[in-house]
């Protein structure tokens, strides 16, 4: 029989060719059992990481409030390192400092990276952003914050200057700029009312209502709702927008929009002043309306430009 043999055409015997088709199906089952072997292990990594977040949070919230000007709330931090669909992978030493990164394809993040002030100028930062990086060895590009639905920073703040040199270091180019807006919980017009708390009822709606218009704030908008901190307006229409709060962490208000048809004309003002008034009645005094497209909405509450990110992001191929 004539088979080919290393890319050449060769006369076999009956011996030789059951002993070439073996050695054939062997290299098959190897290199699938490879393949096996480093799913398995990428999955025993995030499992590493959830385990040692899920073991550590009440020392990697102490790390956070020691360490950011404005420090994460433990729910911010479980909701952002527990999320079911999006599993981090966090490394380093809770009591000095971790990175938590969040793997895929094409795009990776590094969703938190954070060092005791004790500690830095160590190289820490550093071994942990290498970390990083190599639990993020599958993504074309790693991205820094930014990273909904579960992000806990629209980027890098433009005050954090060790963690602007850090990432330059290690050769991140520095993108977009993204912005929060404070806005003055004591000195509100009057809440025009016409909005409503949404609940457990209004949940098929809202999800299929997003899908439809702004499908990539489901997540979010869902989160709000569970939590009891999702506004909407009605119309003959149905739902006409939305308003949340306190999604990815408390003292902040988003996503907001309206109907595309809405959007423009207005719609947008009812809810967010009705939602500016419910956060104050809960004893708040400012909050910060964040990752800002738009300015006019929110100057017309007499927001502010509070906080400047900037988005950070490697390319690797």
């Amino acid at each position: 029989a004539v088979a080919l043999v290393d890319g050449v055409p060769k006369t076999l015997s009956l011996l030789e060719l059951v002993r070439h088709y073996l050695d054939f199906q062997r290299e098959i089952v190897i290199r699938r059992s490879k393949d096996e072997l480093h799913k398995a292990e990428s999955r025993a990594h995030v499992l590493e990481g959830y385990l040692i977040a899920l073991d550590n949070i009440d020392a990697i919230v102490a790390l956070c409030e020691r360490s950011l000007a404005r420090p994460l709330l433990r729910a911010d931090l479980e909701g952002a390192l527990f999320a079911p669909d999006q599993p981090t992978v966090l490394r380093g030493d809770p009591t000095i400092g971790v990175v938590a990164s969040v793997p895929g394809q094409p795009e990776g993040f590094v969703r938190l990276l954070v060092v005791d002030p004790a500690h830095r100028r160590n190289g820490y930062g550093d071994a942990l952003l290498v970390a990083a990086e190599a639990d993020l060895a599958e993504s074309t590009v790693i991205t820094v914050g930014a990273d909904a639905p579960y992000y806990l920073f629209a980027g890098v703040e433009t005050s954090e200057i060790p963690m602007l040199c850090l990432l330059e270091r290690h050769r991140f180019q520095r993108g977009e700029a993204n912005f929060d807006m404070e806005v003055d919980l004591d000195h509100l017009t009057p809440d025009p009312g016409g909005t409503e708390l949404a609940t457990a009822a209004d949940r098929d709606e809202v999800a299929g209502w997003m899908t439809t218009h702004w499908a990539h704030w489901q997540a979010e908008v869902l989160r709000a709702l569970d939590h009891g901190t999702l506004l909407l307006t009605r119309d003959a229409q149905g739902i006409a927008g939305f308003c949340a709060w306190n999604v990815n962490r408390g003292g902040l208000l988003g996503p907001i929009a309206s109907r595309p048809d809405l959007v423009g004309h207005g719609a947008g003002r009812a809810l967010l002043l009705g939602a500016l008034h419910r956060v104050r009645a809960t004893g708040a005094h400012t909050i910060d309306i964040s990752w800002v497209g738009p300015i006019r909405p929110y100057a017309a509450v007499d927001g502010r430009i509070s906080r400047v990110y900037f988005v950070y992001r490697k390319r690797r191929r």
